[in-house]
């Protein structure tokens, strides 16, 4: 049952009613009103419409406090000072809009009589509300009834449902008036030329909105359009023809002929003669494929007038008309638009094949009245020549494909990992090309294995898997024999923690520990603090066996281990202590996964690679390396940005977590101190039971047991897909782990019956191992000799997480000075290269390239003010060090000299 306050309404409706009557007799006295006029009816109903919502609202209002009244909770019915105890708002956006007490409405939209229609007094404050709602839902109704539209307006709502809903009623009422526009759009009627207005035969959509056109009218309109798709209609329907296909008119009606077509190219005028005047004939024939598909053309023949002396394009003609050579014959051309588009199709989609986009320039082909076939093998070979060209021209600008600004001159941290999706299979008939981008980013096959032998010749082969605790990675072994219908088995990528490529090799014996040893051995110029891996543990040690043994290599282990974060937590506890990358002073936040993120986007290229020649797939790699690092470096300031204020927030929050578990525990700042210190001497000590002995070996084989198996079931739900392409085989490897997940719950039981005073709980284990929890376990017998070892471990967590953040605004700080610096020196470079290039030398190439340095600078230095703007708009009043970098860019511009050190960080 609805109420509504008498008194209440009666001040609203007055106080509206009085304003709204006063205006609209000042405009009566001025104006004689025209009630038939669609103004004053528009109006009239907007005004109407809005006290409507007026009135609801404060019925609304009304039967909420009614609610309040009678559940005994609230003031009594009729209270308006209750507001700021109504709840929460409804809606996505704080709920319905109030309507404001006073409401003021256009003079144009109201007159005098139109509130003697409907008189619009409030009820007597005597009735009782009962009498007073049902007043005010008469008069609701017949403020409906004397709009000039029965039908409210429905206002829109705020739901992303509701508004998808009516999207789709919208969809489905349009949908049979869609099917009429389109089956109406093949009407071919009665068109007539848009030149000559003859009957029209031809119709050309790519030449709107004269589109029409006659036999000979399109003759002569398309001599020099050959590439567009042009439909016939001379049987009653719209045909596509080829645009070697014209229509001409006869007795018998109309009828096709065959006609050469000349490749559009820039004109080749010039004769020994001088002669002015010349005639394009047809010359050999010539393929051009586009974005449209496949086109047969006619190259064009010169003949001058004047000497008769006959002359074609050359391939510098081709190449500034915008073709680029299939072959060196010049009977194939793609247009450069077409390239260009294959390569950002394979960044964004890294299994798109060369045979897929052909097959779709043969459905184009098709569509346009065209026939031919369209060679995938020549399409890539043409696409990385031309690729090849464009990274030397890059070059030229000072293009560093490889370098991240962000991590120049001083890098923090390198991440290193095996692909094993980026494998190739044998071919006996792969041909014997040569890479173009040998040793660019992969290196070269024969400087790996020398560098292997040396290694295996030093240090003493061990035969099988290395151990974390008392599970085995696949990822640690020294030695691996070779597949057998495998070449390269895979690649380990090196990443900086920006996730920019650094530098791969070929695997050829699965991850052995020597090919993350030459990438270190290869990425020791940059500097770099930390060496993160997904078994540091177990790789550390060998290193610093091989560099007691090679003095050269000792250089590597002035690098700090890293066990990247996520794979720690696969690892055994103490493990995850001592190595954990969120444990290690001066790491900030760093993962150590970024490479698994990069590896994510390169395993989609093995859809193709692994089917390909090996300089093909070594090519393609390296093309989507840069494409990749290309394309972080546009988003670079803006990760770095949202990486800071990110950060900045985490901290205060992971900042009070600290201090309500230090109030909770009762801890003070001494005691913290001491806790991390007894959690980092347990880490790396030996596990002993209560006597201070180690334990014995008829229960530790047990423990080994439970511990094996769980970190094993980790282990292997990590790399289930990381590392596997084949649904077979996860199929198996999912039955295995579900084995051994069986096996381990057997264990705990067993053990559980043994040793009830260490009790393990089963449903924790299962907890920890759906993924839900991060946080490894510790076993029972790991706790002897240490009490409260868990909550201690709680409080180093906590500690180390907040000194991590803390760390890692003054690391992002220093990354964004590093990128302005870099880019402002990349700035500076090209400027000192336009001026030594911008003289007049008269060479056209010397012209081009001052033209591409040019663009080249005003390139960065744009970028350089919007990275600027960018990270201070995310330090806010900390942005002292980028503001002097912005001074420093300002000064520097003014010196025509570059330093040597200056082009050297660039290069």
């Amino acid at each position: 049952m609805f109420c509504l306050s008498g008194s209440v309404l009666s001040a609203c409706l007055g106080q509206s009613v009085c304003l709204g009557q006063s205006v609209c007799l000042a405009m009566a006295m001025r104006h004689t009103i025209d009630r038939q006029h669609p103004s004053y009816k528009e109006g009239k109903r907007k005004l109407l419409e809005s006290k409507q919502d007026h009135l609801i609202a404060e019925a609304e209002r009304a039967v909420e406090e009614r609610k309040r009244a009678r559940s005994g909770g609230g003031p009594p019915c009729g209270s308006t000072s209750d507001g700021a105890r109504r709840g929460k708002p409804r809606g996505r956006r704080g709920g319905r809009r109030k309507a404001s007490a006073t409401v003021t409405y256009p003079p144009a939209e109201c007159s005098p009589s139109s509130h003697e229609d409907v008189p619009l007094t409030a009820p007597s404050a005597q009735l009782n509300p009962q009498e007073a709602f049902e007043n005010f839902v008469e008069r609701l109704s017949s403020l409906n009834a004397s709009g000039p539209s029965a039908k409210p307006q429905i206002s829109s709502a705020s739901s992303w449902t509701f508004r998808q809903q009516k999207s789709s009623e919208r969809w489905t009422e349009a949908r049979p008036n869609h099917l009429q526009c389109l089956i109406e759009k093949e009407a071919v009627g009665h068109p007539l030329c848009c030149l000559c207005h003859k009957p029209a035969v031809i119709r050309c959509r790519e030449c709107l909105p004269e589109e029409w056109f006659c036999g000979d009218c399109d003759v002569l309109h398309h001599k020099k359009q050959p590439l567009h798709n042009r439909e016939c209609l001379i049987r009653g329907f719209f045909e596509p023809i080829p645009p070697t296909t014209r229509v001409m008119k006869g007795e018998d009606g109309y009828y096709t002929q065959d006609q050469a077509c000349i490749l559009p190219t820039v004109s080749v005028s010039n004769c020994v003669c001088d002669g002015t005047t010349f005639t394009v004939l047809p010359g050999k024939p010539v393929i051009l494929i586009n974005i449209n598909g496949r086109y047969d053309l006619h190259q064009p023949l010169y003949v001058c007038q004047t000497c008769q002396q006959q002359r074609t394009p050359d391939m510098k003609d081709f190449l500034q008309s915008g073709y680029w050579p299939a072959s060196l014959n010049t009977s194939t051309f793609y247009t450069l638009d077409l390239l260009s588009s294959f390569q950002e199709l394979k960044v964004i989609s890294p299994g798109f094949s060369r045979q897929a986009f052909a097959k779709l320039l043969e459905h184009r082909t098709k569509c346009g009245g065209r026939s031919g076939h369209i060679k995938g093998d020549t399409l890539q070979r043409s696409f990385l020549e031309f690729s090849y060209a464009s990274f030397e021209k890059d070059q030229l600008c000072c293009g560093a494909a490889f370098t991240c600004p962000a991590c120049t001159p001083e890098m923090l941290a390198v991440s290193v990992d095996g692909n094993r999706k980026l494998y190739r299979f044998r071919r006996n008939g792969s041909s014997g090309d040569h890479a173009f981008f040998e040793g660019l980013f992969v290196a070269e096959d024969s400087a790996v294995s020398g560098f292997v032998d040396m290694i295996q010749k030093a240090v003493k082969k061990t035969q099988g898997r290395g151990t974390c605790g008392d599970s085995q990675w696949t990822a640690a072994r020294e030695t691996s024999r070779r597949a057998s219908k495998l070449d390269e088995e895979g690649m380990e990528v090196a990443v900086c923690r920006h996730g920019f490529l650094l530098k791969a090799l070929n695997m050829y014996r699965g991850e052995i520990f020597a090919y993350p040893m030459y990438l270190q051995k290869e990425l020791m110029p940059a500097k770099a603090q930390f060496f993160a891996m997904d078994v540091a543990c177990k790789y550390w040690p060998y290193l610093e066996k091989v560099a007691s043994v090679l003095p050269a290599l000792q250089e590597l282990t002035t690098m700090k281990p890293f066990l990247s974060v996520m794979h720690a937590r696969a690892h055994a506890t103490k493990c995850e202590i001592k190595w954990s990358g969120r444990n290690q002073e001066g790491a900030g936040t760093t993962a150590g996964e970024e490479v698994e993120q990069v590896n994510s986007y390169l395993s989609r290229c093995a859809l193709t690679t692994k089917y390909m020649s090996k300089a093909a797939r070594l090519d393609m790699l390296t093309l989507h390396a840069m494409l990749w690092n290309y394309k972080k470096g546009d988003s670079l300031h803006q990760a770095l940005s949202t990486r800071y204020v990110k950060t900045c927030q985490r901290l205060l929050e992971e900042t009070a977590m600290l201090a309500e578990l230090k109030t909770q525990l009762h801890c003070s700042d001494e005691m913290v101190s001491q806790w991390i210190s007894d959690v980092m001497e347990w880490a790396a000590g030996e596990t002993r039971d209560t006597s201070g002995n180690l334990q014995g070996t008829t229960h530790t084989g047990l423990q080994r047991s439970i511990e094996g198996l769980y970190l094993s079931v980790r282990q292997r739900k990590q790399n289930l897909y990381r590392q596997n392409d084949s649904n077979k085989l996860r199929h198996r490897l999912r039955r295995k782990l579900a084995e051994d997940k069986k096996l381990l719950l057997q264990e705990i039981q067993k053990h559980n019956k043994l040793d009830s005073a260490e009790n393990i709980d089963a449903a924790v284990v299962e907890h920890s191992l759906s993924g839900e929890s991060t946080v490894s376990p510790i076993w029972p017998w790991e706790v002897h000799d240490s009490a409260n070892i868990g909550t201690k471990k709680r409080i180093h967590d906590q500690v180390m997480t907040t000194k991590r953040l803390q760390e890692e605004k003054n690391i992002l700080v220093m990354e964004m000075a590093q990128h302005c610096t870099w880019l402002q020196n990349l700035a500076l470079v090209l400027k000192n290269k336009v001026a030594e290039e911008g003289g007049e030398s008269g060479d056209k190439g010397d012209e081009g390239l001052c033209s591409l340095l040019r663009r080249r600078n005003t390139e960065v230095s744009e970028g350089l003010q919007v990275v600027l703007q960018k990270y201070k708009t995310a330090l806010g009043p900390e942005a002292s060090v980028i503001l002097n970098i912005e001074e420093e860019d300002q000064s520097v511009h003014s010196s025509p000299d570059t330093s040597e050190d200056e082009e050297e960080s660039i290069t």
